[in-house]
């Protein structure tokens, strides 16, 4: 495997951080290697990565209110990141025939996104949630049938 382009994405990634304003909080400045998305512990700054097929996470949950995301694009190709309020189980949400899913259906609430990027580049998204289960996703026709998903919950404060 070659480096160079993981660890241009780290700095990138870094860079970004630091730009949002979550450097202060040293605890979340790594990204997670291991499976697809989460550790255990609450944060209201999460930091994390796409690629083909993953969405991995430094944080499973957060408190209600401000949360950032500091997202890398680790992949091959363009991503997304949305943010959608949802209590449809993860991976579940119905496709249409374009293999991705219509953004304004009923029981889906997308928040905000990070739009389309291109690999090796990072995207911060500071949004206002409120307590409930939400998926961070990618909806590029066929990303989120083949495993671009996480679970994340919103706790009351």
């Amino acid at each position: 495997m070659k480096k160079w382009p993981y660890l241009m994405g780290v700095g990138v990634l870094f860079a970004a951080v630091a730009v949002s304003g979550c450097a202060a909080d040293q605890t979340n400045l790594g990204v997670p290697h291991n499976g697809d998305s989460t550790e255990e512990e609450t944060s209201n700054k999460i930091v994390g990565s796409v690629q083909e097929w993953k969405v991995k996470i430094s944080a499973a949950s957060a408190i209600a209110g401000d949360v950032t995301f500091a997202i890398a694009n680790f992949g091959t190709v363009p991503h997304e990141f949305l943010v959608v309020k949802t209590d449809i189980p993860l991976g579940e949400i119905p496709l249409g025939s374009n293999n991705r899913f219509d953004e304004e259906a009923e029981g889906l609430e997308v928040v905000d996104e990070i739009s389309e990027w291109q690999p090796n580049t990072a995207g911060v998204l500071k949004v206002a949630l409120e307590p409930g289960k939400y998926q961070l996703l990618c909806n590029i026709e066929g990303h989120y049938k083949n495993g671009m998903h996480a679970a994340f919950e919103v706790l009351s404060k």
